[in-house]
């Protein structure tokens, strides 16, 4: 499943929509339209028609507003963080907009760095229109994405600007012209220029089969003259105000009436520069269907191929989705965000699984080698036994014989436990000593061991070995006999080992 963008382009006049989808680093163009916008019907249900008409189910949305729509101003702050220009923002705005700053919601981006500070483009949409776009979209469509047309538009220029020339970009709709000067590889400058009254009243230009074409070249020349001189006048006011000398070296075109030839040689005359228009499709190696091909190459769709783009890219410029019209998150909004979510969940669970398992398996290698040990034990402590199944258990047992109905109950301090003094006796003991032990009882303050060895010197070394451990307090021999009943050359002892206090 590929990932997927609409950009959603809203001029003065015209409604556009293009959906992309990529898989890998292959993009295609699914779905494109252009349509009049009516004046009886509003935004947001005309951008509903189009989704729907678009057959638009999941992915990315950016949505483009024109000019019109929007206050943009030009900020000189004595800062440089980005941080500390939100935070002025608000206040900068007030000085110099009619309307309340409380009922807009404005987004500024750093445009270029001075010695004193910045120079900031903010842009200002208001509150009212913008909840009632949304509000009417809730069904269809989300938008990720709230932004200035131009603003992605002038940053696709500047991506495929190889030379790094200085550039002013022009977007020329049905009503107007919109202006991007860019400077340093940033855009400085936005101004929206209307056109002039006979241009619109009598208009040179006609619309037939879906394409521009000049009905007279004379007045055509006349009105494009007239708003080459405004767009001349518009850049020595910013040049004015911001004490920048540099000028465009070239004129970049889009737009609907980019699609007339005669209109790059009108404006290269009128501005003298040299004109090109943008081709978003194939400087981004885009691929179009055969059925959508012939429209979606139409110059109107610039703006709409460059809000896709942004949906399927890097993090917006400018986005009036935030604060009070964030965009609320939801867990599985996609198929392929539940996809994910239900790997994510047998990743957790295959993790747990393993962890159990070999946690597992680690108690049962510990339980083998305390068992091992605990057999080791009895069998040191009684030689005659040859097989242990249970060591714990058949150690309780067999220490209840040795002791006897009476002996007293054995010490369970945590440094004194029996298995311990049973583990301490037998490893110091060594083991060129012969040794059979027929009492061994545990009290609460000494251990007696009775038992035989083969000669007094045993003893000695038996006594001599228990007393280097600091389990005891002293180590005595009660008595040491010769066994004469038997004749065997044995000795009886009986040895008392005091225990260290609690």
């Amino acid at each position: 499943m590929g990932k997927k963008s609409l950009g959603i382009d809203i001029s003065d006049g015209q409604i556009t929509g293009l959906a992309l989808e990529q898989h890998g680093n292959t993009l295609a163009v699914t779905a494109c339209l252009s349509q009049p916008l009516l004046e009886e019907d509003d935004i947001a249900q005309q951008t509903r028609q189009l989704c729907e008409q678009l057959d638009w189910r999941e992915g990315a949305c950016i949505c483009g507003l024109p000019l019109s729509l929007l206050s943009v101003r030009n900020l000189t702050l004595p800062f440089r963080d980005i941080k500390k220009i939100a935070q002025a923002l608000p206040f900068e705005l007030e000085e110099q907009l009619i309307v309340p700053v409380d009922s807009l919601i404005a987004d500024a981006f750093l445009s270029q760095t001075t010695e004193s500070g910045s120079l900031v483009v903010a842009f200002a949409a208001e509150k009212a229109f913008l909840g009632s776009l949304l509000d009417g979209l809730q069904g269809m469509v989300d938008p990720e994405i709230i932004t200035p047309a131009m603003v992605p538009l002038a940053m696709q220029v500047i991506r495929h600007n190889r030379d790094g020339k200085n550039l002013l970009l022009l977007h020329a709709d049905l009503h107007s012209i919109t202006m991007v000067l860019i400077l340093g590889g940033r855009p400085l400058f936005f101004r929206r220029l209307s056109y002039p009254e006979q241009m619109i009243l009598h208009s040179p230009f006609s619309f037939d089969n879906g394409r521009m074409a000049v009905t007279d070249s004379v007045a055509a020349e006349q009105c494009m003259q007239q708003i080459c001189d405004s767009i001349e006048r518009s850049l020595d006011y910013f040049r004015l105000e911001s004490n920048l000398e540099t000028r465009p070296e070239g004129v970049v075109l889009s737009g609907p009436l980019a699609e007339m030839e005669a209109m790059m040689g009108i404006i290269a005359l009128a501005l003298r520069l040299p004109v090109e228009t943008v081709d978003l499709l194939t400087s981004n190696k885009i691929s179009c269907q055969e059925e959508v091909r012939a429209q979606c190459q139409n110059q109107r769709f610039d703006r709409a191929v460059s809000l896709a783009l942004l949906g399927l890219g890097k993090k917006a410029e400018i986005n009036f989705r935030k604060d009070a019209f964030a965009r609320k998150r939801t867990f599985f909004s996609s198929k392929k965000q539940l996809v994910w979510g239900a790997a994510a969940v047998v990743a957790v669970g295959a993790c747990f699984l393993a962890y159990m398992w070999n946690d597992y398996l680690q108690l049962q290698n510990r339980d083998t080698i305390i068992k091992d040990e605990m057999t080791a034990i009895f069998k040191q402590t009684f030689p005659g036994v040859t097989k242990v199944h249970e060591p714990y258990s058949e150690m309780k047992a067999a220490l209840k014989n040795v002791q006897g109905p009476g002996s007293p109950t054995p010490l369970f301090a945590p440094d004194k436990r029996v298995l311990g003094l049973l583990a301490d006796i037998s490893a110091r003991i060594p083991e060129t000593v012969t040794l059979r032990v027929s009492r061994l009882a545990i009290e609460r303050e000494a251990v007696l061991i009775k038992g035989t060895t083969d000669t007094f010197n045993s003893v000695d070394t038996i006594k001599n070995s228990l007393s280097a451990s600091s389990r005891y307090k002293a180590v005595k021999i009660i008595s040491a006999t010769a066994d004469k009943t038997k004749n065997s050359g044995t000795i009886r002892f009986e040895i008392q080992l005091q225990l260290e206090g609690i």
